[in-house]
């Protein structure tokens, strides 16, 4: 019960992450979890790549904004989240998130964890999707970089779904991605 309860939570995190529609991803991403069995956090160094950086060469010519959010997680876990958006014009180009879980309780951390891995087995093999899975004494971070620029979109939205997805014409609008962070309380400025 708690493992599903933390699972809803972070699919409502990767469902901002990833920029699409709540009731697509979140049942998608609900049934892909209820038809894996739950896996120990044995491989979990597989995902643990430390936290990615993009290079200042590949934003050189893009506008940068930052968001962030906090919440509450599972137990007495706090989550930060932190958004930074690199554009051009209308158009989202690439989104670096980091989503942190911090609490002392390591049972927690271990269901977060999990959950994170499970989620991002599905964009293993999609190019220019990067996640990494940070575990330290008291947090772990999911750590994503998704390169819109660069991506294929129409794989991503084979994982995802169409339905209410902000994608549209293989591009991601700005505002759209604003407007749709807004809706979870999240703050942005230009850096």
């Amino acid at each position: 019960m708690k493992l599903k309860k933390i699972a809803k939570f972070t699919i409502l995190i990767v469902i901002g992450l990833a920029l699409v529609g709540c009731d697509n991803k979140q049942n998608k991403t609900n049934n892909m979890q209820n038809n894996q069995s739950n896996s120990s956090i044995s491989n979990a160094d597989t995902y643990d790549l430390g936290y990615l950086e993009i290079s200042e060469e590949e934003t050189k010519d893009m506008n940068k904004m930052i968001c962030t959010r906090e919440a509450n997680g599972e137990g007495s876990s706090e989550v930060k989240l932190n958004y930074t958006l690199y554009y051009q014009g209308d158009y989202l180009q690439i989104l670096h998130s980091k989503e942190q879980v911090i609490t002392e309780n390591q049972d927690i951390l271990d269901e977060y964890q999990n959950a994170y891995i499970k989620i991002y087995k599905n964009y293993e093999n999609l190019e220019y999707y990067d996640t990494s899975i940070v575990r330290e004494k008291n947090s772990v971070t999911n750590d994503t970089i998704i390169k819109y620029n660069k991506l294929d979109t129409k794989k991503l939205l084979e994982i995802e779904g169409e339905e209410d997805n902000i994608i549209k014409d293989g591009k991601v609008k700005l505002d759209d991605w604003l407007k749709f962070a807004e809706q979870f309380g999240t703050t942005c400025d230009n850096a």
